[in-house]
């Protein structure tokens, strides 16, 4: 009887043991998972602009003209290609894009969306320089009324004081600095 006893008393041990491992990997999975969450939550207290994620970008393709068109082609000429800033997505740009795509692996579909645009904006502070600077002057200056605002590809202090009010205008983290943010806000607002 003792040893049955003692038996008995080994197997609820063991099988308590297997259960608190159970509900330990249990809890853990489930502060894996939320814990993503938490720090989503604690990063958008810090950064109020990095709620706008995820980002939402417009569909720009051959034939459209317009503002986002001179960003795209300012951006590209940023990273070494030779399109011309014409505001009108035509052969060129096309052709530029799909170039630019296959080579960062995405699909030379030579239109510019939600895949392309993040790959292409380039972050730009105080003290930058050059087309990715002058595409964020032309934005503000003729997209956003910014008139005071000269397209010089020099990022100076006319550029940081129309940077920081744009953003507060559209209520984003106020830095002067275009990042993705930034970027996505200036893209996504223009008529």
């Amino acid at each position: 009887m003792r040893r049955t006893l003692l038996g008995v008393i080994a197997a609820a041990v063991l099988l308590a043991g297997t259960a608190l491992t159970a509900v330990g990997t249990a809890s853990a999975a489930t502060a894996a998972r939320t814990a993503p969450s938490a720090r989503a939550a604690q990063a958008a207290r810090a950064a109020p602009h990095a709620r706008s994620w995820p980002m939402t970008w417009p569909v720009v393709k051959y034939g459209d003209k317009g503002n986002r068109v001179f960003a795209i082609q300012y951006l590209l000429r940023q990273v070494g290609y030779g399109v011309g800033p014409s505001g009108v997505f035509g052969g060129i740009t096309r052709h530029d894009v799909a170039h630019f795509q296959r080579v960062r692996g995405l699909p030379g579909t030579g239109i510019v969306g939600s895949l392309t645009w993040p790959r292409l904006i380039v972050t730009v502070s105080y003290g930058s320089r050059g087309n990715a600077v002058a595409g964020v002057q032309q934005n503000l200056h003729f997209g956003y009324g910014y008139k005071g605002l000269p397209v010089t590809g020099y990022f100076g202090s006319i550029t940081r004081g129309a940077v920081r009010s744009f953003q507060r205008r559209f209520h984003i983290g106020v830095d002067g600095i275009v990042g993705p943010v930034t970027w996505n806000t200036i893209i996504r607002n223009e008529k």
